[in-house]
């Protein structure tokens, strides 16, 4: 007894000591080359903790030895003064919080499909970064993302993504076009206050805009509303200077009665509807081409029905996509919809 009673105590130690060795291992941070890493043996994965560079433009690694690297760990690069652009590998997949946050001399991000997973603040308060392309497969702008980005000034967002976050570009002064905004099925709080755009468009699946969305905005002269908006919180801009450009008798229009705003009425126009009767069909088609041959005369309303692939112009590629929308193959385009003008 007194044998099994003193191996069950060392058993009891070595557990011990074997967890705590785990729970350290796990923490060590090893050095390789400009990068530090956690491995997780497990999970046969590694973590990028740190950044020792010297800056300019920086690769993140795919593979630790054999483990792919697949998260930039929080505060990885934060407070860098010296990298100018970070440049993804297909390996990585997850941005923690505040990862690249405060990188001063950082001016190029492009983030790819496969990065899919951000922490909160990953690239806030980055003062010269100023241009951002977002092709990931991701369907949300989180958190305070780019917020304090005073420098930004491009931003290509993929259709993917339908919902900016809370204070997302918040901050982002230089930021003039936000034709992005039209994919946003929802909009967070903060998400595009204190930008630099004259006018922005809504997309046709918002149904609300919270408070303080587009407030701190100067330049903002016009918002296009949709109808499908039935809720505006009375702090979603700064009225004062903005006229709202709405449907009649909807919620847009209603508000604006309400509350003794400047508005204008847009008149609806049905993306392939060239002809205006309604249906978007073959004749719409033909008017497409009688259009482009100067068989009839047309106004600014069926040119923009017309348009059906929305590059600006109304052309023969615009026949042939209308020609296989009605043939039911797949368009990236949004025909038989309402569309602003």
């Amino acid at each position: 007894m007194k044998s099994l009673k003193r191996f069950s105590i060392i058993f009891f130690i070595a557990a011990v000591l074997t967890a705590g060795f785990c729970i350290r291992a796990s923490a060590l941070v090893i050095y390789d080359g400009d990068f530090g890493y956690e491995i997780n043996a497990s999970g046969h994965e590694a973590r990028l903790v740190k950044y020792n560079g010297q800056g300019g433009v920086v690769q993140l690694p795919a593979y630790y030895r054999d483990y792919p690297v697949t998260v930039i760990d929080r505060n990885a690069f934060s407070g860098n003064g010296a990298i100018s652009e970070v440049v993804f590998s297909d390996t990585n997949t997850t941005v923690d919080d505040y990862a690249f946050m405060g990188c001063s001399a950082l001016e190029t991000v492009y983030i790819p499909e496969n990065v899919v997973r951000f922490g909160d603040r990953a690239f806030a308060d980055c003062v010269s970064l100023k241009t951002v392309t977002l092709l990931s497969d991701m369907v949300s702008v989180p958190t305070n993302m780019f917020s304090g980005c005073s420098a930004l000034e491009n931003v290509t967002v993929s259709e993917s993504i339908a919902d900016f976050g809370y204070g997302c570009f918040n901050g982002c002064s230089s930021l003039t076009d936000l034709g992005f905004v039209k994919n946003g099925a929802m909009l967070g709080s903060y998400a595009f206050n204190g930008t630099g755009a004259a006018s922005v468009v809504l997309s046709d699946t918002l149904l609300a805009i919270p408070n303080y969305t587009f407030t701190g905005c100067p330049q903002l002269k016009y918002v296009t509303i949709p109808e499908s908006v039935v809720l505006i919180q009375p702090y979603a801009f700064d009225w004062e200077n903005i006229t709202i450009r709405c449907y009649a008798d909807s919620f847009a229009h209603a508000y604006a009665l309400e509350n003794n705003l400047s508005y204008e009425l847009l008149e609806k126009v049905t993306l392939g509807d060239v002809d205006r009767d309604g249906n978007v069909n073959i004749n719409d088609v033909t008017n497409i081409q009688r259009i482009l041959a100067e068989l009839e005369e047309t106004d600014a309303l069926s040119l923009l029905a017309a348009d059906t692939n929305q590059d600006g112009t109304a052309d023969i590629a615009d026949a042939t996509t209308l020609q296989e929308f009605i043939a039911e193959y797949a368009v990236p385009y949004p025909i038989g919809r309402l569309i602003n003008r």
